[in-house]
């Protein structure tokens, strides 16, 4: 049985990047073990001539909810504050697409009981062994695998799709 629920994005390069961003998320059952995941690559395009950051964040949530089951319960685990706002909390959603937005409500809206938590991203061996991030937060290995999965995805899109600039 799924418990919880984390998701992670980036972008390839800086942000806002041109080149694109990366998100990735996980299901994690009551023994701690990965159950699902998934990952991938979001391109910019016409309407969208740059990825941010945030915007990868809230692909990789939007994602991962939707794959829960219908009245699923349980808690979900992200590193961005903003993301997290603008799903449970209303927040401005400057940046996201409106329909990035619908399907997030919507996602939210057929599971059941549905908590959330602000984890510290990029967390030492130590911190993940104390369980305490940097600024207080909680820390998870889990949050580790998607943001080690979203910088593969990057590479391996740097590698086998972006053209190589020559001299």
């Amino acid at each position: 049985m799924i418990v919880s629920a984390y998701a992670d994005g980036g972008v390839i390069g800086a942000n806002p990047s041109s080149i694109g961003g990366v998100w990735a998320w996980c299901h994690v059952d009551e023994a701690g073990e990965r159950v699902a995941t998934d990952s991938g690559v979001t391109l910019p395009r016409a309407s969208l001539p740059f990825i941010t950051n945030n915007l990868t964040e809230m692909i990789a949530l939007v994602r991962c909810l939707e794959a829960l089951p219908a009245g699923w319960s349980g808690t979900v685990y992200s590193d961005s504050q903003v993301t997290l706002g603008r799903l449970f909390q209303g927040w401005k959603t400057n940046g996201i697409p409106p329909v990035l937005m619908r399907q997030g409500s919507a996602a939210v809206e057929r599971l059941g009981s549905v908590r959330w938590v602000l984890l510290d991203g990029h967390p030492t061996k130590a911190q993940l062994a104390t369980g305490i991030g940097k600024r207080g937060n909680l820390v998870s290995e889990h949050n580790v695998w998607a943001d080690a999965e979203c910088n593969r995805r990057a590479r391996e899109y740097r590698v086998t799709r972006q053209p190589v600039l020559q001299d």
